[in-house]
């Protein structure tokens, strides 16, 4: 959606249709430039009604070239193009495997580890991009010796963001900080018994959904990413705008681009304690990082790159 408003809204040149289910609750964040085709049959991949809908919607948009995202919708549209023969890229978000991406002849990945878990295929790397709030800046200011460390993370509670061994891995390291994960999920049942087993209801808290996560990014002292696996992480792109410092197991974007004394193993204590042992120094030395790095994580380029390929594989469809 963040990809669709900003190109509508940033290139005249460009007629945005954005497929969708009929009603869906985000409709209202959708630009009023991005014109909406809304689907009503049942939201599923093996069914042909829905199928059937969507070739009926893009054949009255007439698109140039449709853009699909991540593995049930790239699986609808294919088997919906039979008919069309429209061109077509899709994108793969992230590094578990996804068969249906064999099938398709242009594939955008949003990270490097994205493009290698694609099986003998080429593909285009674009990382995602945000529009960031520019009234809101990191902190400069550092927490004093012996004060808690305010340690934030963001996402679905879910095993596969690594919540339960983050909680382990605290619970061992001697320099005093608080916890908060941001995020709701089937986990959090899971990771209650854990707070509570190890005693650290004081020290670890899940607020459940944020609606300003940006605002609570700026006002942590690190953003702390634990994941198993990761493509190009929304959050930890935010982390990298407000945040003071940004932590991550090697996975995703922070295994590509991270050096290694911002990134931790989730199964080595020591590896964390050191990099929060270190809170000063390494706080300095992100900062100087990352800012030159921002731009290439802007939704403005992000676009750009979409509109250069875009056209590349429309001026590829004209000559054969």
């Amino acid at each position: 959606m963040d990809l669709a408003n900003h190109s509508a809204d940033t290139r005249p040149d460009m007629d945005v249709g954005l497929l969708v289910p009929r009603g869906a609750l985000f409709r209202d964040r959708v630009s009023k430039r991005v014109q909406l085709l809304e689907y009503k049959a049942k939201d599923s991949r093996r069914n042909p009604f829905l199928r059937w809908e969507v070739a009926r919607l893009l054949k009255q948009f007439k698109p140039d070239i449709v853009h699909t995202h991540f593995a049930k919708a790239t699986e609808v549209f294919r088997k919906a193009n039979r008919r069309l023969n429209l061109p077509w890229v899709a994108t793969k978000h992230n590094p578990r495997k996804g068969r249906i991406y064999e099938k398709v002849s242009n594939i955008i990945a949003v990270a490097e580890v994205v493009r290698q878990s694609i099986h003998e295929q080429s593909a285009t790397v674009i990382y995602n991009g945000i529009i960031p709030d520019e009234t809101i800046t990191r902190r400069t200011d550092l927490p004093a010796d012996g004060e808690p460390l305010n340690l934030v993370t963001a996402g679905r509670l879910d095993p596969i963001k690594g919540y339960d061994l983050l909680i382990k891995v605290l619970a061992e390291i001697e320099r005093p900080w608080r916890l908060t994960i941001y995020g709701e999920g089937d986990q959090r049942g899971e990771l209650e018994s854990l707070i509570a087993s190890l005693r650290l209801s004081d020290r670890v808290n899940l607020p459940g959904f944020h609606t300003d996560m940006p605002q609570a990014m700026a006002q942590c002292d690190a953003f702390v990413m634990s994941s198993h696996s990761e493509g190009c992480s929304v959050a930890l792109l935010e982390a990298m705008h407000y945040a003071p410092l940004v932590i991550s197991t090697p996975v995703g974007l922070a295994k590509e681009l991270f050096p290694d004394w911002l990134l931790w193993n989730l199964n080595d204590s020591a590896s964390l304690g050191a990099i929060l042992g270190e809170y000063g120094e390494r706080t300095r030395q992100f900062n100087a990082w990352v800012e030159p790095r921002l731009i290439d994580f802007h939704l403005d380029t992000t676009v750009q790159k979409h509109a250069a390929l875009y056209e590349q594989l429309l001026a590829a469809r004209t000559k054969h």
